[in-house]
């Protein structure tokens, strides 16, 4: 294979110090780095290898140029590039890269290649799939060969037929060991030794499908897109979109198959991915013991109480600069109005156990929220499923304030708190409470300051005579005043387990 000129990466030139070992292929140890007071900020870093030598890193100018996407980033499970304050490029016939994201929990993250050949028009975009990376924390080994792209096409096929997105799969579903999984499943189809079968076709497909590529990179047209895009398919299977593009094939007919046919459409190619789709299942089972507990507080002015009234959000709460969204919960032990049949004490430390200001919530898109800067604040956990008549309940409620602060003047209200009892009322695999800031007339347990007269509720008040209890799913909607169906945060995951495939 002939080495590919990559677009212009935003770098400038500078030598790591000795302590970076490099190894295999003839790999030396040169980088490029965009400067110390970079390698200064704290980072989420992704590290591998890429499949072919790149241009003299030492050239590459500080932007893109001529309006061309950078050939290595990252895509989140919605689909939005993730853009790396620092890209890091090495030299050598498989030369090392990393990629440097702003530090933050991130997970079914995948990192995009795309070839350029001659004159810069992409031939070869290919993709791979990052679990899961913590904040500052480092994830190895991560690289671009054909099995990787074929994984990556088989969990995009059956995630668009089921109607979902990576956003959607838990990691530890995924990919929850190197020897378990979704993940460890794909591959193990791909390896020599496995039986045939549809992974392994179609590592073959796409082998001779780059393999093409690179004796055609001096005659392709100047117009000719890159392969492979993402593949959508119907729930039927039926294709919506190929991972070839049609123009593609239609103008470099290839004998993917290996059968001597030159072929200028995809059919073959999408019926052995639709194929392979259906054996597999990225997103997991449904979790037999826990359950995803999601929370959402709308910390926006002029929003509605239990009461249909405007919050004044600083009844209690002070604001100044610096200052953003906590969750503090405990299991509730309090008899009446009844206390939890499930004490779990790391339920407890998973929630702050009752430590103001200790467990941050996100409005960044990122940790199960959902849309960023939008000041409705998310968190989520994963807690024991009501199960054999026994029911975990919860206190929890809102801060206001700075890391480490104490009650006063962050708490929502002093003196009592929310309640939820983990009750699935949709059978959804969620438990999703969507609260407004402040609000001392919803599931609240004393003092409530409700116009519906009940002072303090109990575990089977139905405040709003919505058909369900107050301390479950929301089944009154804040916005409209009325009461509504409990609704699901699809743009999350339920927790999931890894099949029996």
């Amino acid at each position: 294979m002939r080495p590919r000129a990559l677009r212009a990466l935003p770098l400038v030139a500078l030598a790591l110090p000795a302590l970076l070992s490099v190894s295999g292929c003839g790999l030396e140890s040169v980088f490029v780095n965009i400067g110390h007071e970079q390698r200064d900020r704290p980072a989420s870093k992704i590290k591998g290898t890429l499949p072919y030598a790149v241009v003299d890193p030492t050239t590459l100018p500080p932007d893109g140029g001529n309006d061309q996407p950078y050939p290595l980033t990252v895509i989140d499970g919605d689909g939005n590039e993730i853009v790396p304050f620092n890209r890091v490029i090495g030299t050598g016939a498989t030369p090392d890269y990393e990629l440097w994201l702003p530090s933050s929990k991130y997970q079914m993250l995948r990192v995009r290649l795309r070839d350029f050949a001659s004159g810069d028009h992409g031939q070869v975009e290919r993709r791979t799939i990052v679990p899961i990376i913590g904040e500052e924390s480092v994830v190895t080994g991560v690289t671009f060969e054909p099995r990787d792209m074929v994984e990556t096409l088989i969990v995009e096929a059956r995630l668009s037929a089921d109607g979902a997105n990576l956003k959607q799969v838990t990691p530890s579903a995924y990919a929850p060991s190197p020897s378990a999984g979704t993940r460890y499943l794909i591959q193990q189809a791909m390896l020599d030794g496995a039986p045939a079968g549809p992974a392994k076709d179609l590592l073959n497909m796409v082998g001779r499908l780059i393999a093409a590529v690179d004796l055609e990179l001096s005659t392709l047209p100047v117009d000719t897109p890159a392969i492979f895009s993402q593949p959508v398919f119907d729930a039927t299977y039926k294709v919506k979109t190929s991972a070839i593009y049609p123009s593609w094939i239609g103008q470099r007919p290839v004998d993917f198959v290996g059968d001597g046919f030159k072929r200028k459409y995809s059919d073959d190619f999408d019926a052995k991915l639709a194929q392979a789709a259906q054996l597999y299942r990225p997103a997991g089972c449904p979790d037999p013991e826990k359950i995803r507990v999601v929370f959402t507080a709308d910390f926006n002015s002029g929003t509605k109480n239990g009461n249909c009234g405007t919050i004044d959000r600083f009844v209690w709460a002070k604001d100044k600069p610096g200052k953003s969204m906590f969750f503090v919960g405990w299991t509730y032990v309090l008899d009446p109005p009844g206390t939890s049949s499930i004490i779990d004490p790391n339920v407890d430390k998973a929630m702050g156990n009752s430590t103001p200001n200790s467990i941050p919530m996100y409005d960044d898109g990122t940790n199960g929220d959902k849309t960023a800067g939008d000041n409705v604040w998310s968190i989520y956990f994963d807690l024991p499923k009501a199960r054999d008549g026994k029911v975990l309940r919860i206190g929890y409620k809102y801060t206001w304030g700075t890391s480490g602060a104490g009650w006063s003047g962050s708490e929502e209200w002093p003196g009592n708190a929310r309640m939820l009892e983990i009750v699935d009322d949709n059978d959804d695999n969620f438990v999703y409470r969507h609260d407004t800031f402040g609000d001392e007339s919803s599931n609240k347990d004393f003092s409530n300051l409700t116009i519906y007269g009940a002072n303090k509720l109990g575990w089977t008040t139905d405040l709003h005579k919505c058909g369900a209890p107050e301390s479950h799913e929301n089944k009154y909607d804040f916005a409209t005043c009325k009461c509504a169906e409990v609704l699901t945060p699809k743009w999350l995951g339920p927790l999931t387990v890894t099949c029996s495939q």
